[in-house]
């Protein structure tokens, strides 16, 4: 398929990306990557008046690992989120949710930022003019109804992203840059919940860095995922565990955070993971939304929630005592 026609801008820093974003608003997409803006235009899903390159913007690159915190630029690639050994060593599960995202050819070019403010998917949405053209509008097409919950009010259309629930389990911010001004979000402060509109993005602001807090405890971390090939696709289903101990070795925190089970990534919060295993997986069992519009059948995808929290949980256990 053929983009649709549009303007190019590509700004030689992030004050200049600011203020083209400041002047065009609505009109501009950010390209990064564009691993998945270019699908989504090709679909004409979307077709901006202006898409604006970010690519180049060496200062929003890199990995920058401090005593108190680890920076890292929404520039940054997956593939060296992936292979650097300090973020295997410090937030396994990020380097293991950025291995898992592609296959080389797609985590050499696609972003830290870019999988993070994707957007939602639904097999009713994300198709060709020619097969819209033959459905019904729906919520997220600007329409009144719901093609895969027959009489809904809201779109159950499902967040994908592989790096969102790895960066809310270690509780990473985010910086908001627009023209004048900077502010600081958690990094679940970016999701809206909502599947029409699922990221809380202001039209003139730019995601330029994510903050991921050094833990004073003895942890590790875990993320698994559901997918159809290997080594391509978006999850099905996705869960990230963070897990910490005190000096005496018992379970202080155990966080678990789903993916791909709603318009956004939801935490299920314990302490005693370890001895209660079933019941933290019924609670991410119950909090998953298990809805018939992804290549996997709603319920399924909704009882393997459970099952990649379970494992999720166990690898970040077997990891601490391993290191003990």
């Amino acid at each position: 398929m053929k983009l649709p026609p549009f303007q190019y801008l590509e700004p030689t820093n992030v004050k200049e990306a600011l203020s083209m974003i400041g002047t065009h608003k609505e009109k501009v997409k950010i390209m990064a990557g564009g691993t998945d803006l270019v699908n989504r235009m090709k679909l004409r899903l979307i077709e901006p008046t202006f898409v604006m390159n970010i690519g180049k913007l060496r200062d929003m690159d890199g990995i920058v690992i401090g005593d108190t915190e680890t920076v890292i630029g929404a520039n940054t690639r997956l593939k060296e989120i992936a292979g650097a050994p300090l973020v295997n060593k410090r937030y396994r599960a990020i380097a293991e949710a950025a291995f898992q995202v592609a296959s080389p050819t797609i985590t050499n070019m696609a972003t830290l930022g870019g999988n993070l403010l994707q957007n939602t998917r639904c097999m009713y949405y994300d198709q060709s003019g020619m097969v819209l053209s033959g459905l019904e509008r729906c919520h997220k097409r600007g329409g009144t109804v719901c093609l895969a919950v027959k009489g809904s009010k809201r779109c159950f259309s499902v967040y994908q992203g592989d790096m969102a629930p790895a960066l809310i389990a270690f509780n990473a911010r985010c910086v908001l840059e627009r023209k004048g001004s900077t502010r600081t979000v958690s990094v679940t402060e970016l999701f809206t919940g909502n599947g029409v509109t699922p990221i809380a993005l202001e039209a003139d602001e730019l995601l330029t860095k994510i903050i991921l807090p050094k833990s004073e405890s003895f942890f590790s971390s875990a993320y698994r995922k559901l997918r159809l090939r290997g080594s391509v696709d978006y999850p099905l289903a996705s869960a990230a565990a963070f897990v910490s101990v005190t000096n005496d070795r018992k379970i202080a925190t155990c966080r678990v955070v789903i993916g791909a089970a709603g318009a956004a990534p939801k935490v299920i919060d314990g302490v005693s993971c370890e001895a209660d295993l079933e019941g933290m997986a019924q609670k991410a069992y119950d909090h998953a939304e298990g809805v018939d519009n992804l290549q996997l059948g709603g319920a399924y995808r909704r009882k393997m929630i459970s099952v990649l929290a379970k494992r999720a949980i166990k690898a970040s256990i077997d990891a601490i005592k391993e290191g003990m």
